[in-house]
């Protein structure tokens, strides 16, 4: 049954695609709002969160109309529709990837990361957004039984990238000479935790995938004949609650995004108190 006429799946998706905007346009409006969070640490987590955003305004919705139509011909319109739905996937991933690099960067050479130019991140989004577009738009043309492996080979490559990263990140870390003075142990410990709390999601929600999309198209069809389990779903969903959580590890954690989110709300809020408290204003 397709997505779009089940009474389970149907519902599931709508609410992670609202869930998954309302998140993070939340997270874009107080980085938009608030200019000393606009920082180099923090375009890439920006940039991250703009792709997941996508992810949920785009990707989903195509996903359900889509995803149930089954057809070896690979008329243009198809190939536009595929390749848009790959997309946002695809900047998810590679913005990953990037993060991690560049944090592994900052924690090995932490003064010549110092030196590094906000035009130089901005060199690497716009880079990686040609290098996404490019990959998306490889994905349809290759042979049906092939994409599924390219999808796990670039799921696996971020996976791999990601826990050697951030492996190297948190034993570097904990071994830091600096770790006794000005009081960084608890920063350091956070750190520690925010990193494995962003490598294990990660895993979570790209490994289903990424052994999914690797199962031999033929053996898959038929265990989902087999067995009727609508694993196809399931991992989708699985894959989408990584556009959720990914905003949340990188910026709920942050004191600074805290603090301007509170004081966002409460700016939003005080027009409201001051109706409420002079009602003659509104006459």
């Amino acid at each position: 049954m397709p997505v779009k006429d089940s009474p389970v799946w149907f519902p599931v998706f709508v609410t992670e695609i609202l869930v998954i905007f309302i998140i993070n346009g939340i997270t874009i409006a107080v980085f938009a709002r608030i200019r000393h969070l606009r920082k180099r640490s923090t375009y890439l987590i920006i940039n991250l969160t703009v792709a997941d955003l996508l992810v949920g305004a785009v990707t989903a919705p195509l996903l359900i109309d889509h995803h149930d139509e089954e057809t070896n011909v690979l008329t243009w319109s198809r190939f536009i529709i595929m390749a848009i739905e790959s997309v946002f996937p695809v900047a998810s991933q590679v913005n990953l990837f990037l993060i991690a690099l560049e944090r592994l960067h900052a924690t090995l050479f932490p003064f010549r990361h110092c030196l590094i130019t906000k035009w130089l991140y901005f060199k690497f989004i716009v880079g990686s957004w040609l290098v996404i577009l490019l990959i998306a738009f490889v994905m349809p043309s290759l042979p049906r039984h092939a994409s599924p492996y390219a999808w796990a080979s670039l799921s696996t490559v971020t996976l791999l990238v990601l826990t050697v990263c951030y492996t190297i990140i948190i034993v570097n870390v904990r071994r830091s000479p600096h770790s006794q003075h000005h009081g960084s142990i608890y920063a350091e410990r956070k750190l520690s935790v925010t990193l494995l709390m962003v490598t294990a999601v990660s895993v979570l929600t790209i490994l289903p995938n990424a052994v999914y999309e690797s199962i031999p198209v033929d053996l898959r069809e038929e265990l989902l004949n087999t067995s009727g389990f609508d694993t196809h779903e399931v991992v989708a969903v699985i894959y989408l609650v990584g556009s959720i959580v990914n905003p949340l590890v990188y910026t709920i954690r942050m004191q600074a995004f805290r603090k301007a989110l509170r004081n966002l709300v409460c700016k939003s809020t005080e027009p409201a108190r001051v109706t409420a408290l002079h009602p003659h204003t509104m006459r």
